[in-house]
């Protein structure tokens, strides 16, 4: 019997060392494309999730792979290039201004102040909400992305952030005639940070550029619908200064546990409007006749002196109602909540479309990204100068700015634009340098599509001594859609 147990010992421990000697081979990202047209579907399926897991370093093979006889290689392919491509992009615009802290018996006020100029974000404190203004401060820290490190200060400092649904808008005074211009609501990015006396902390994700988080229970903006699981959760989506953030595409919910340990889903109901929507009906009085029209948005005018009626308050901007399904819905909290919200940004002063040779393509539709169009209309030589007509179409920042709640009515334009996000046309000759010319006419006559997009023509002159250009480049903001990741956990419900 012990004879038996020692070859049997023997035989366990070879076993032991055979497999601990024998890791499991490694599937390189190009044994993992062939296997994307495997004749077994669970190892297509397998091999498309390693794709998605391989980083960025597998995005030249499958752009290669596009090229595969195999159809189902090169379906597979492009949908795993796109995430990828997405994914890496996303990194790289999303990167974080990293910082440390020093704070050594500091007075609040001018820790808050420098903390604001080193991180670019808006940060102000509530002095009603502050019970002593003038104490110290001590927080060091190692470096750290923006966002966590004034999560960190406001944890040393005993501070809180202060979370409003509507943001007060200023009035302006009035003008030359009676004229009053209605007043742009601030982007998302210039909502301030406000603080006061607390020591209450939100999970979120605070390590990119683009922090979010839940917002408390007790939020004016929550939504529940009893006993169906039905919940609208507000999330706080700040991005930090300088991204040029257009607004919120989507927020993708990719996982959701509760409190019982039970899974739920993003939610199907829509989330209620922020403010009052819906048409309204514009009077305008005194010298336009009192005229009536339709228009949707907070628009409204006073019949007798014809002056616009302001709101008090706008929807803030960071603010983002997201629909959840619960799978217990008499849930008081989620365990883990996994997402990413998709948003869009706009890269300044990026060549949208070039037309190489404008003599030769006259009358031809150039189309770039974003309803982007560029068409040389004509191509003329009077004189002692050449004359090229062009016409650009782009989306309309009217329709833009009321899609996204900063211009109720529609009925005024924009906020001017930084620098870099302007229409513009570049002339380049053969050897590629700028070739300057002078603008004889510009018309904004034209809209298309519902007045979604505007239609610019410019009359451009050049003198014979430079010449027609070789190129016409479109140069503008490109939009980019990216995508923020988080991982939530312990979230309140409300």
């Amino acid at each position: 019997m012990r004879r038996l147990f020692a070859v049997l010992g023997t035989c366990g421990l070879a076993i032991g060392i055979a497999t601990a000697a024998d890791p499991p081979p490694v599937v390189t990202a190009s044994q993992l494309i062939e296997r994307l047209g495997a004749g077994d579907f669970r190892e297509r399926e397998a091999a498309t999730a390693a794709l998605h897991k391989a980083g960025p370093g597998a995005i030249p093979l499958l752009r290669e792979a596009l090229k595969s006889d195999d159809p189902e290689v090169r379906q597979r392919a492009a949908g795993v290039l796109f995430r990828l491509q997405r994914t890496a992009e996303s990194t790289a615009m999303l990167a974080p201004k990293k910082l440390r802290l020093a704070y050594r018996a500091t007075p609040l006020g001018t820790a808050v102040n420098d903390l604001s100029a080193r991180t670019g974000v808006r940060i102000v404190l509530d002095t009603g909400r502050i019970a002593n203004p003038l104490r110290t401060v001590t927080c060091e820290t190692d470096e750290l992305p923006a966002w966590e490190a004034i999560e960190r200060f406001c944890a040393a400092a005993g501070l809180e952030e202060v979370h409003k649904l509507e943001l007060e808008l200023q009035k302006p005074p009035q003008g030359r005639r009676g004229y009053v211009s209605l007043p742009q609501p601030p982007s998302a990015d210039a909502v301030p940070v406000t603080l006061a006396d607390g020591t209450a902390r939100l999970s979120g994700g605070r390590d990119t550029a683009v922090r979010v988080t839940a917002l408390p229970r007790t939020f004016p903006g929550h939504r529940v619908t009893l006993g169906t699981g039905e919940t609208t959760l507000c999330f706080d989506i700040a991005p930090a200064p300088g991204l040029n953030w257009q607004d919120v595409i989507a927020v993708r919910v990719h996982k959701l546990i509760d409190d019982a340990g039970r899974p739920g889903s993003g939610g199907s109901t829509p989330p209620p409007p922020a403010s009052g929507g819906g048409e309204v009906v514009v009077a305008w009085g005194g010298a336009a006749g009192g005229a009536f029209m339709p228009a949707v948005g907070a628009a409204r005018f006073d019949s007798r002196t014809g002056q616009p009626l302001l709101p008090d308050t706008v929807p803030n901007p960071r603010v983002v109602p997201v629909p959840l399904k619960l799978g217990t819905p008499t849930a008081k909290s989620i365990k883990r909540l996994e997402g990413c919200v998709v948003g869009e940004i706009h890269v300044p002063s990026q060549p949208l479309i070039t037309i190489s040779d404008p003599t030769k393509h006259v009358g031809r539709v150039f189309d770039g990204p974003g309803q982007t169009r560029l068409t040389v209309l004509s191509m003329n030589e009077k004189g002692n100068v050449v004359t090229a007509r062009v016409a650009i179409q782009y989306p309309s920042p009217w329709a833009s700015s009321a899609r996204r709640g900063r211009n109720p009515g529609g009925l005024w334009p924009e906020a001017p634009r930084g620098p870099g996000m302007s229409m513009t046309v570049q002339a380049l000759d053969a050897s590629g340098k700028v070739s300057p010319y002078q603008t004889l006419n510009i018309d904004f006559s034209d809209s298309g599509d519902g007045g979604q997009v505007l239609v610019q023509h410019l009359d451009l002159g050049f003198r014979n001594a430079v010449g027609a250009p070789a190129k016409l480049v479109l140069v503008g903001p490109r939009p980019v859609v990216v995508e923020v990741p988080f991982v939530l956990e312990n979230v309140p419900l409300p």
